[in-house]
């Protein structure tokens, strides 16, 4: 099973190749705004360095976001792509899941992407499930969310490295989608007035 990794939602591209849910190759690149010259090069590159093509593909999973427009939209529209010319299952997962799954703890815990005004987030239990939908909050409120539901600042989680094999165990748990059916998420501030929406 040869399953292609694809990470466009910040500044850094990540394109990780797994063969059976272990890892082949793990190429990162930081781009700021050049996502669209370098993810497909990168692609290829982790392909011919492990002697494979694009038609040996079993799978594709990518992240969807939350993320800036522009970074998202590449990574999911290439994904989709792949996904429907090659016949071939694309599961999705947020930057936020990938986020918790990559920590090691063992409690529940949230994960953050900020912006200027406040941040995009999801809480999960201490088994990595999501316990409500991503959400936006300004940073007063998501203040006070963290102190009235005593989440310890140890279990509030950004930018942590990822670790690739346990977001490829956590797909196991995703069903697969129909690629026209793929949508992206993206950093904004749509829930602003919904104050009294949690995590």
């Amino acid at each position: 099973m040869n399953s292609l990794f694809i990470d466009t939602h910040d500044k850094d591209i990540i394109i990780t190749l797994f063969k059976n849910g272990k890892v082949l190759e793990a190429s990162l690149k930081s781009s700021e705004r050049h996502h669209s010259d370098f993810t497909m090069p990168m692609i290829e590159s982790v392909l011919k360095n492990n002697n494979l093509t694009v038609h040996e593909l079993d799978e594709i999973l990518v992240v969807n976001g939350p993320g800036s427009f522009t970074g998202v939209r590449i990574g999911v529209t290439i994904a989709k792509t792949l996904a429907y010319t090659l016949n071939i299952p694309i599961k999705t997962i947020t930057s936020l899941e990938c986020l918790a799954v990559s920590s090691n703890i063992k409690e529940k815990k949230i994960s953050i992407i900020r912006d200027v005004k406040g941040v995009f987030c999801s809480l999960f239990d201490e088994n990595n499930n999501l316990i409500a939908e991503p959400s936006y909050m300004t940073n007063s409120n998501f203040d006070e969310y963290i102190k009235n539901n005593d989440i310890k600042s140890k279990a509030i989680i950004e930018e942590i490295s990822y670790d690739f094999e346990k977001i490829y165990s956590q797909f196991n748990n995703i069903e697969q989608q129909n690629a026209h059916e793929v949508k992206p998420i993206y950093i904004k501030e749509i829930e602003v007035l919904k104050n009294d929406k949690n995590c």
